[in-house]
């Protein structure tokens, strides 16, 4: 196994912090923090170097907030030189890690995302139904041979232990002072149990989190030999041809997952035919189309019945709604949506072009009265 020393002057050097501080920055320039980081930058920068060569580094504390969607999930944010530090951190392991990640991990990395692992699965979906075979009492095409295995980890990020994470970041990275701000970076958050969990919301959480998982990764892949396996971020799917095999999959995944100090979701773990779609990533995927799922239906909904009353109010302008539209628009694209997605276009344009008019109807009400109007059942009843 090849390992790396000598990495953290490479990582508080001049050409590090300002790259970190370039990604740091991106998309983020009109913020109030990072415009007045922006005014000394380079004298920022200087004192980062220095706190981090010294170690003398110590992040601010984290500002949380707390976020409804519909799960009421707490979302850490750090201070803006804080996120420069975990960039520049991560500038230095990424290089290392990412080529041992397997293909099949979809989340926070280059070229990868929902949408790949959409048409992963699809790939997938095909080789296991050997191209759409059908079961002996079909009575329409969605209803092919096959299994999914759907799970994921029960409280994730609350519960990823920080030293069998720093023990496995250790097999590869033998430079004490950069595990050093590794834990400095993960002790900076307080889950409740001492040594346990990492912040949503944090560049390093999400590039940690794959490092963690990666063990369960390469288990099921070389261990399991699991041909059809699709993880993002928590939630994974394994299919196959045989419910016994994923059973003796989930039984053998559930014993592995003690040794990382984790546990499958025992509600969310299930083994589900093809036949009545699987739910995955925001969608309902059935052989022959997708839907998508009511939930994410009812949240565009009342967003932009939100955001149509912060326009009436001068707030925000057409434009920030049309994004959020386009936004979703270009989500529910992927799914068997025309009709929905032209009723919700229609039906906003609509909205802005009336704001001022008293008399104009209830947004959710004529949303939902369009969409039933449709011949098409965008929340089809289950099949057997």
């Amino acid at each position: 196994m090849k390992t790396y020393k000598k990495l953290y002057q490479q990582l508080y050097s001049w050409n590090n912090l300002e790259q970190a501080y370039e990604k740091a920055q991106r998309h983020k320039t009109g913020t109030p923090a990072v415009q007045e980081f922006e005014k000394h930058w380079q004298l920022n920068l200087c004192a980062l170097m220095k706190e981090l060569r010294n170690k003398t580094y110590k992040p601010q504390p984290l500002r949380k907030f707390i976020l409804r969607d519909p799960k009421t999930r707490t979302i850490c944010v750090s201070e803006f030189r804080d996120r420069i530090v975990h960039h520049a951190l991560i500038n230095i392991l990424q290089p290392i890690f990412e080529p041992r990640f397997i293909h099949d991990s979809y989340a926070s990395r280059k070229h990868k995302g929902t949408l790949p692992a959409i048409k992963r699965f699809d790939q997938f979906l095909k080789k296991v139904t050997k191209n759409g075979r059908l079961i002996y009492t079909a009575r329409n095409a969605n209803q092919v041979q096959g299994y999914a295995l759907k799970a994921d980890i029960k409280h994730y990020f609350d519960t990823v232990d920080h030293n069998i994470l720093l023990n496995i970041i250790a097999k590869r990275i033998k430079d004490q002072k950069v595990l050093w701000l590794a834990k400095v970076i993960l002790d900076n958050y307080n889950s409740g149990i001492p040594g346990k969990g990492m912040p949503l919301g944090n560049w390093t959480s999400q590039f940690f989190a794959n490092i963690y998982l990666n063990e369960l990764d390469q288990y099921i892949k070389h261990k399991l030999k699991a041909k059809y396996y699709i993880r993002y971020v928590d939630d994974f799917v394994i299919l196959h041809q045989n419910k016994t095999i994923l059973a003796d999959y989930k039984a053998k995944i559930k014993t592995f997952l003690q040794t990382l100090q984790l546990e499958l979701h025992p509600e969310k773990c299930k083994t589900i035919p093809l036949r009545r779609g699987i739910t995955f990533l925001g969608y309902r995927i059935f052989y022959k189309h997708k839907l998508v799922r009511q939930l994410n239906i009812r949240k565009i909904l009342k967003r932009l019945k939100e955001m149509l009353e912060l326009y009436k109010q001068d707030h925000i302008t057409a434009e920030d709604i049309l994004e959020t539209l386009h936004g979703w628009n270009a989500y529910a694209k992927h799914a068997n949506t025309h009709e929905l997605r032209t009723t919700l276009t229609q039906t906003t344009q609509k909205q802005l072009n009336t704001r001022t008019n008293p008399k104009k109807p209830n947004f959710l009400a004529h949303c939902h009265s369009s969409l039933y109007k449709t011949p098409i059942q965008f929340y089809p009843k289950k099949t057997k």
